[in-house]
């Protein structure tokens, strides 16, 4: 089972078209870490927050809400 902290629903609501087509991990509603590769953001959220599990997800060119 999956828990959600807020920072998914903190996410489809955010402004995030200077991260379009980046990767970001979000921890507590801030995005900590940006790129356009993956291993690049897991790199820099495990040296800066090594036990903390963020939201990592891609940010697309269009959001899609799916009911």
């Amino acid at each position: 089972m999956i828990f959600m902290n807020g920072d998914y629903e903190w996410f489809i609501q955010a402004n995030l078209d200077g991260y379009i087509g980046k990767w970001v991990a979000i921890i507590n509603k801030k995005i900590v870490a940006s790129s356009e590769n993956l291993n690049d953001v897991l790199k820099k959220v495990n040296e800066e927050y090594p036990t903390t599990v963020p939201f990592v997800t891609k940010v697309p060119e269009k959001l899609l809400m799916v009911v």
